[in-house]
């Protein structure tokens, strides 16, 4: 028995890891039940933890269950949930300093406690008093180990909570505005960084079990304040099980007794940059219809750590009636136009998400529209399998190219109104009965799509649209040949290890040898690209030479040898259909491809003495003090971008690529008259190095295995 305490700040003395007593049994049961004041509610759940740590929270109430993910968040990563609740109201710099001052202005330039405090009250009454739970879980679990942190902190509240999840959702809409500007006026930006998940769907007629399978693989960090988090949720009508940010109380990618979703970054295009003609008098008026008016601006404070106190530091803000404005790497102001600017009802739409158990209510739900740069990819134990762009797309005027700046001084440039979520790119049931998004656009996630970019209104079709992505043709090739799909036949598929720029790229590499003669030296780099079968494998030494091959081809600046995108031309067919043409080598990229082959021999002679390295000694997953050889790759510095992502772009002072990132949380999930789920997570559940939940789950992980998720009470206690 726990007793919720009153609320309170918590004293917080020496840096401690969460307790690891908690941990060590293979599940625990707790009740909490407040003081018997009759001034607060009183939170009652049931929390069962399953053979791998992840908590199973089982409530009568969804604030039960939500109180309890408070408390069980803090157990397991507390560091992630205390950053995350400073990180959204901008108050980094009172627990970590100077250091995090500019982090924290970004949040605070953005308003995220105002719109939140604005909207609180027209959140349901149910989801209030869940948010309110999962705070005053947190703060609970803080009054009852003052020593787990080094020092003390406020009691958070439900802005906290909200704040932290508004700061993500808007993370790629801010990117794109900076990208439009950064664009000199009069040419389009070059698009914002390539996404690195993956996700795909099957319907029944590909499925053994007769039902959709749906794939979560985020690429996404695999530690820090970034990390996801695990848990089963049960209590009201809530019943999902899935992976969230520690700090929030929603599932960000989950599963329902009757849907689950996930998402890959590459959605609508939802934000701009508006170019400023300030007052040369007055910069804090703007030209607007040939007059000069003035911005609103605003003073915030901030409480910056310094030593065992604080000093105080204030910073002004101003804004357009087109939004924030910002300043571009030229010293230039612009107002960003933001998606959900005006809106602090995010979670809403997770919630409801989350409660989904058919079709129609988890469409219902999709259709709110709250979500930002998103590949959504979703399906229904009733046999439904969809796809959709989102983005809150605003109507904008199409006389302007929306990639640049646009002019900021006349109403010419004013939105429309919102773009109606029927209207946006989405694709169900398709006759294929597949649907893939690894990273392309809204028309390539099945085959036969005929839509392009001018079918929508401008930033509709935006993520991605007509970029070579390699993981998203191999997924199409093996999903198309697919049949009877079972856990190990669709775990090939997930852990797949192909390298598709190895097709694009070894073949002339031998053919440039060949034609200067084949040098003597690199006779044995020749051979074992050969007879290398393309795979990413753990103990393939083929893949060792062309991945240092492609770090070569990276130095050499003015070469276009490795850069896939350079190399390949997309093109559409008459039925929709998409034809690669491969622009072949000339003289000069042969003669770059043969230096760089030498510059990779004789990188790996250097460093490892030999050219014939297995790819395991290299690539490896690394935790507390332990190491993993691992397969696969991922984009950066011309990686590999195998479906097995596993992100490490540079070598470190051993010789080494550790991941940092990649497949960090993976569900297979198999839906019918209940879920069946398969997951791993890279590390293991608990960030506590004295829980036997730290790096359980890598040797997993290592090995191309998943683990199943029990999801009722007597599945998780067995």
């Amino acid at each position: 028995m726990m007793r919720r305490r009153p609320r309170r700040t918590a004293r917080l003395m020496t840096v401690r890891p969460a307790i690891a007593a908690l941990l060590t049994a293979l599940t625990l049961l707790a009740t909490w039940t407040p003081a018997s004041s009759g001034r607060a509610p009183t939170y009652r759940a049931t929390v069962l933890r399953d053979a791998y740590g992840v908590p199973h929270i089982f409530g009568r109430t969804e604030a039960d269950v939500a109180y309890a993910l408070g408390q069980a968040q803090c157990e397991d990563h507390l560091l992630n949930v205390v950053y995350n609740l400073h990180a959204g109201t901008g108050r980094l710099t009172e627990i970590l300093g100077e250091g995090l001052l500019e982090a924290d202005k970004a949040q605070r330039l953005l308003r995220h406690r105002e719109a939140i405090e604005r909207d609180w009250p027209k959140l349901p009454g149910v989801l209030r008093s869940y948010v309110r739970a999962f705070a005053q879980g947190v703060n609970d679990w803080l009054a009852d180990h003052p020593d787990a942190l080094p020092r003390r902190v406020e009691p958070f509240t439900p802005v906290d909570v909200l704040a932290a999840l508004r700061q993500i959702q808007m993370l790629s809409g801010v990117a794109i505005a900076k990208a439009d500007g950064n664009a000199a006026v009069g040419e389009a930006h070059p698009g914002v960084p390539p996404g690195k998940s993956n996700s795909w769907a099957v319907d029944g007629r590909k499925s053994a079990t007769g039902k959709p399978i749906l794939l979560i693989d985020p690429h996404w960090p695999i530690d820090g304040n970034l990390q996801l988090y695990e848990a089963h949720l049960v209590g009201g009508k809530l019943n999902v099980w899935g992976f969230m940010l520690a700090g929030t109380p929603v599932v960000d990618l989950g599963v329902t007794p009757g849907a689950a979703w996930t998402f890959t970054a590459g959605g609508a295009d939802s934000s701009d940059a508006f170019a400023l003609r300030l007052n040369p008098d007055n910069p804090d008026e703007y030209e607007f219809d040939g007059e000069y008016v003035p911005m609103e601006v605003r003073t915030e404070t901030f409480r910056i750590r310094d030593g065992d106190g604080f000093r105080m530091a204030t910073e002004r803000f101003r804004y357009t009636r087109h939004g924030p404005v910002m300043t571009n790497t030229a010293g230039e102001p612009f107002a960003a136009g933001l998606p959900h600017w005006n809106d602090g009802r995010g979670i809403e739409q997770f919630w409801r998400m989350g409660r989904a158990r058919t079709t129609r209510q988890f469409k219902a739900a999709l259709a709110m529209d709250r979500l930002s740069y998103f590949n959504v990819m979703w399906a229904t134990s009733q046999g439904d399998i969809g796809y959709v762009q989102t983005g809150d797309v605003p109507l904008r005027n199409p006389a302007y190219n929306w990639e640049q700046r646009v002019p900021g001084w006349t109403s010419d440039t004013l939105y429309q109104g919102p773009l109606p979520f029927a209207k946006l790119p989405q694709v169900e049931n398709p006759p294929q009965h597949f649907l893939q998004n690894c990273n392309v656009a809204a028309n390539e996630v099945t085959p036969g799509l005929k839509f392009t970019r001018e079918d929508f209104p401008p930033g509709a079709l935006y993520g991605h649209y007509g970029a070579y992505r390699a993981r998203g043709s191999r997924v199409t090739d093996l999903l198309t040949l697919a049949k009877d799909l079972d856990v190990a036949r669709a775990r090939r598929i997930v852990f797949d290890t192909y390298v598709p720029p190895a097709d694009l790229w070894v073949p002339d590499i031998l053919a440039a040898v060949q034609a200067a003669g084949n040098p003597e030296d690199l006779a044995p780099a020749v051979d074992i690209l050969r007879n290398w079968d393309r795979r990413a494998d753990a103990d393939s030494v083929g893949v060792t030479l062309f991945r240092f091959w492609r770090y070569a081809a990276a130095a050499m600046t003015k070469a276009t040898i490795g850069r896939d995108q350079l190399r390949v031309t997309k093109s559409r067919t008459s039925n929709g259909g998409t034809v690669l043409t491969i622009t072949p080598m000339s003289e000069e990229m042969q003669r770059d491809a043969v230096a760089a082959l030498r510059a990779a021999v004789a990188n790996l002679k250097r460093r490892y003495g030999r050219i014939d390295v297995p790819w395991g000694e290299i690539k490896r997953l690394r935790r507390g003090g332990k190491e993993w050889p691992l397969s696969g790759d991922a984009l950066g510095r011309l990686g590999l971008d195998t479906l097995r992502a596993t992100a490490a772009a540079d070598l470190d002072e051993d010789h080494k690529l550790v991941i940092g990132g990649g497949q960090s949380t993976i569900g297979l999930v198999f839906l019918g008259d209940a879920p069946e789920i398969h997951a791993v997570t890279a590390y293991g559940h608990s960030n506590d190095p004295r829980s036997p939940h730290y790096a359980d789950q890598a040797p997993l992980y290592a090995s191309h295995r998943l683990r199943r998720v029990p999801w009722t009470q007597a599945q998780v206690r067995e």
